[in-house]
């Protein structure tokens, strides 16, 4: 649905107008609910906030530990893959790998000692919100990062709610929208959390008391999406005990 609709519903759920429900109130509970939903979706692994971004590399440094540490994107929720071209010539993905695993001090010597830019020899670890490297020395240089990440759907603003554009449509190529699958469940859940926060309650509708199975079922509709995808079972391996 539009953003005119979706603030048409809300009202229409609430039984307010713009003056007792203003679009400034609508649009805060809807950011925040919003990302809740989110994080549910994303548990769908079928990437519906996917964004592919990239960064500048900087030179690898034996006098600035940190010339390894990249800030993650502020709408970051989950990685899918990172690649780099560390060289400035050839590109490879990184493993993760976490550093209680490495056994050994972080200083610019030992990890080169212990890491190279060849494939399956350069990793990357999550610390801090931000993406460290250990490879071999880094060149510097441009969009020498790339990062596949699953980001929280873009906010949607007041502007939105007399617009006439889907709200599942992307606003840009690095922002999603939310499926269209959620709309209605997003104004009902705005509904519930305005009801639930009046000094004397709001009794809820039928249709808000059974909410919890309704977003359920939503999120498994959204579960394979492709029907051309294969799916390849396995067969236990037979080495002759089971006889």
């Amino acid at each position: 649905m539009t953003g005119l609709q979706f603030a048409q519903l809300v009202r229409e759920y609430t039984r307010t107008n713009s003056v007792s429900f203003t679009d400034a109130s609508i649009i805060l509970l809807a950011n925040v609910i919003k990302d809740d939903f989110a994080k549910e979706i994303a548990k769908a692994d079928e990437d519906y906030f996917g964004v592919p971004s990239t960064r500048d590399l900087v030179a690898s440094s034996n006098s600035d530990p940190t010339a390894r540490e990249y800030t993650l994107p502020e709408d970051y929720l989950k990685i899918k893959k990172v690649e780099a071209c560390l060289d400035g010539t050839n590109w490879l993905q990184l493993k993760e790998f976490d550093l209680i695993q490495y056994q050994r001090t972080t200083n610019e010597a030992e990890i080169l000692n212990q890491f190279s830019n060849d494939e399956g020899k350069a990793f990357y670890d999550i610390f801090r919100k931000s993406l460290w490297i250990y490879s071999g020395a880094i060149t510097a240089n441009s969009g020498g990062l790339k990062l596949w990440y699953i980001a929280y759907p873009a906010d949607i603003a007041v502007a939105d709610l007399s617009g006439t554009q889907d709200l599942s449509v992307d606003p840009t190529t690095v922002t999603a929208g939310m499926p269209r699958q959620f709309h209605e469940l997003w104004a009902r859940k705005i509904s519930i959390t305005w009801k639930s926060s009046r000094p004397k309650p709001i009794p809820l509708t039928e249709s808000e008391l059974v909410f919890t199975p309704d977003f359920k079922s939503a999120l498994s509709s959204i579960r394979n999406p492709n029907l051309d995808r294969s799916q390849i079972g396995s067969i236990p391996y037979n080495d002759g005990q089971q006889y």
